[in-house]
């Protein structure tokens, strides 16, 4: 095996008398023997303590275009003519890039959320869905049905800012950009100006209504629980529902642009990946089954969001 770390000046002095003293002359060129024995200390001392085993092997690897001299001193200390120091041992040292590889191979909520809120949707709703495509019938919104999903939307998002607030585990998700209260306030009073009214909702209240009141609950009984759904309603209208806003506005508002999808101090993709970075530090101490938790909650997310968006098909009162 090939010496490694040894300057190749010292090395090639060591092979030369090493070979000498190996092609026969070991009897007449006793000082040869000896020379060749300062030679193979003085390459022992310039590559310094011997490596442990993993290192070695390494190190070995590195070094395969070692000269023959090399190779031939290496097999002259392999095979015991020269004894070599113990095997050190301790491991070698972590780098400081493979520590912060370790602390970045930890698993991400986001991940885990954006994987499972992929397998629910359908093959028609994105490439990468994990259910069958479904045959949904004509979208046909209307104003008052539009309406009254933009005040059950209100009072979603104005229930998860407040939780945001009252929360300090939530703290690093406050004034992010992304709340959407005072523009639907805005793009309300506008529709209303129009002489648009809600529609009337069935049964005790609407399913704005209700999904407000489960978040609260949930936020106290659930924290990470409450985090997927903050997470699914705030990404899904960034995403998809900003999408759906054009189609509507463009069937029966004259392609008016409403506040609720434009109105953004910033540009959307940055202020969605500074509250991804806070939803990662919200979880980054989380158990197993607080992150499953979590999760969990995904298919009551989209049950909600489901149940508050078909308000938008609501038929116009005669």
């Amino acid at each position: 095996r090939p010496v490694t770390g040894v300057t190749q000046a010292t090395t090639h002095e060591a092979g030369r008398r090493l070979k000498t003293w190996e092609d026969g002359e070991r009897g007449s060129e006793g000082k040869d023997m000896e020379g060749c024995m300062r030679a193979c200390r003085s390459a022992r001392e310039a590559r310094g303590p011997r490596l442990c085993g993993r290192s070695r092997r390494a190190e070995v690897g590195r070094s395969r275009a070692v000269p023959k001299a090399n190779n031939r001193i290496a097999r002259g200390l392999w095979r015991g003519r020269v004894s070599l120091p113990p095997l050190c041992a301790s491991a070698p040292e972590v780098e400081p890039q493979e520590a912060a590889k370790e602390a970045d191979s930890a698993p991400s909520i986001i991940d885990d959320l954006k994987q499972t809120a992929m397998s629910l949707h359908t093959k028609d709703q994105s490439a990468s869905g994990g259910q069958k495509a479904k045959k949904r019938p004509e979208f046909k919104p209307t104003r008052s049905g539009y309406l009254r999903y933009l005040v059950d939307s209100r009072a979603v998002f104005s229930t998860m800012e407040d939780i945001v607030q009252r929360k300090a585990e939530l703290a690093g998700l406050k004034e992010n950009g992304l709340e959407r209260s005072g523009a639907l306030d805005r793009d309300i009073a506008f529709l209303e100006s129009q002489g648009v009214s809600p529609a009337a909702v069935e049964g005790d209240e609407s399913p704005g209504s209700e999904y407000a009141a489960y978040l609260r609950d949930l936020a106290d009984a659930n924290l990470p629980g409450f985090v997927c759904h903050y997470y699914n309603t705030y990404f899904a209208h960034t995403a998809g529902g900003r999408m759906i806003g054009k189609a509507v506005s463009d069937k029966i508002l004259d392609g008016a642009k409403l506040d609720f999808y434009h109105d953004y101090p910033e540009a959307v993709s940055k202020l969605s990946r500074r509250v991804k970075e806070g939803l990662e530090g919200v979880a980054s101490d989380w158990s197993e089954d607080e992150r499953q938790s979590c999760v969990s909650e995904t298919g009551k997310a989209f049950k909600y969001a489901g149940l508050v968006m078909r308000q938008m098909t609501i038929a116009e009162e005669e």
